[in-house]
């Protein structure tokens, strides 16, 4: 198991997702309902959702290691259930944000023109942007679940101790 100063690196890691993926979902979501706004978000939201999902797959790999060096308890083995699907998770949302900026982005559209008959696919885009809203709204939700059995696995014996 990793350690960084004395301190397993799922604990230190663990704090980006908590902040990157939510930003993620919220931007991921503006993103594809704003279509005003995709100027300004495009690059930072994609680069975001990409950076998050990272993140939560260093954090989890991390969590493993964390998780076979522990006394094996049911509230850990949740936890580590909910930490993988919240890694499919925030891949699903960088890959919706990734493809929603290839079709509708300014700056990445222009980049590729070989996707311009995609882009002119009125329902491509829509299923995307749908994607991209419930992949968003899942992150979300998919973080604090997680989050709320890992402090459960952490802190549930505080009382005793």
């Amino acid at each position: 198991m990793l350690e960084v100063l004395g301190l397993p690196t799922h604990i230190l890691l663990l704090h980006a997702v908590v902040v990157l993926a939510p930003l993620a979902g919220l931007g991921g979501i503006l993103y594809a309902v704003r279509p005003r706004w995709r100027r300004a978000l495009e690059l930072p939201v994609a680069v975001l959702a990409v950076v998050a999902a990272g993140f939560t797959v260093l954090t989890a790999s991390a969590g493993e290691a964390l998780e076979h060096a522990l006394p094996g308890s049911r509230l850990i083995h949740e936890h580590a259930e909910q930490g993988d699907l919240l890694e499919v998770a925030a891949a699903v949302l960088a890959g919706a944000v990734v493809v929603l900026a290839a079709l509708t982005g300014p700056w990445l559209a222009a980049r590729l023109p070989v996707l311009d008959r995609l882009r002119v696919s009125r329902p491509l885009t829509v299923s995307v942007q749908v994607l991209t809203v419930l992949a968003g709204a899942f992150l979300i939700y998919q973080t604090v679940v997680t989050g709320h059995t890992g402090a459960a696995a952490a802190w549930a014996d505080w009382r005793t101790r």
